[in-house]
């Protein structure tokens, strides 16, 4: 893991008084969408504190690549 994520783990654990382990789930969901990955079958359904920061981390970026692509298309127009 680089630096670089384990800064933002930590921050996001500090931050939102998450364990490190559900912060580390959240950064590895993060980079997971962004890589255009399916959600593992497993995360979908695992009550764990990774699989829950995954989870969250995923569908955050999902959403918010999608805002920005409405955003956009509507300054496009």
């Amino acid at each position: 893991m680089s630096d670089l994520m384990k800064e933002k783990r930590d921050e996001l654990a500090r931050e939102m008084g998450w364990s490190l382990d559900r912060a580390q789930g959240y950064v590895d969901g993060e980079s997971s969408e962004r890589s255009g990955l399916d959600l593992p079958p497993f995360h979908k359904v695992a009550m764990d504190d990774y699989s829950k920061g995954f989870r969250t981390g995923y569908y955050t970026q999902a959403c918010s690549v999608s805002v920005r692509d409405i955003r956009e298309s509507l300054t496009s127009q």
